[in-house]
């Protein structure tokens, strides 16, 4: 699908200027599927964080998706709020590997000491329960990123196949 340039520069003659489009062109390409969002930690969050994610698979044609994405940004978020209340959060939703991608990110520092970072981590597991049968039942894959050297913060990331994701929108449909 070309795209067409809002710019009179820069649109070719062959086509028509954006302003006598009776519409947008809608994004139908899956793999254009790239957007970030900067979200607060508070639980409103979640509800809004999930309106965005679910108008932007609806615009790139990936309606089938819609429900293990949207109970993975709820549990993502909710659990990140509760570790930075108030603190900015950091989502994002993009394609790979026929499938959407989402990563989380909050500012929750990795703890020098090992004993303190795995009491820490053990809670944001248990947390994620839902999330984990959620992507489970997907076929796809999910994980807790600790941050690099000089670098802070925790990064959580989903992977929802294309083919998984859908047979679980179909036969939660069912129910």
């Amino acid at each position: 699908m070309s795209s067409v340039s809002l710019c009179p520069l820069s649109t070719p003659a062959s086509q028509e200027p954006a302003d006598h489009l009776p519409h947008p062109v809608p994004l139908r390409d899956p793999e254009s599927l790239a957007y970030s969002y900067a979200i607060p930690g508070e639980p409103h969050a979640a509800a809004v964080a999930r309106q965005h994610v679910h108008t932007a698979l609806r615009a790139h044609g990936l309606n089938g998706l819609e429900v293990p994405a949207l109970h993975a940004v709820g549990e993502l978020i909710a659990c990140a709020a509760l570790f930075e209340p108030g603190k900015i959060l950091y989502l994002t939703l993009g394609w790979k590997d026929d499938g959407i991608r989402i990563v989380l990110w909050d500012p929750h520092t990795n703890h020098a000491d090992p004993d303190y970072s795995a009491q820490c981590t053990a809670p944001r597991n248990k947390m994620l329960y839902v999330l984990a049968c959620v992507v489970h039942e997907c076929g796809g894959s999910w994980g807790i990123d600790k941050p690099a050297p000089m670098r802070e913060g925790t990064r959580v990331w989903v992977n929802l196949p294309r083919e998984g994701g859908t047979r679980f929108f179909r036969e939660r449909d069912q129910l």
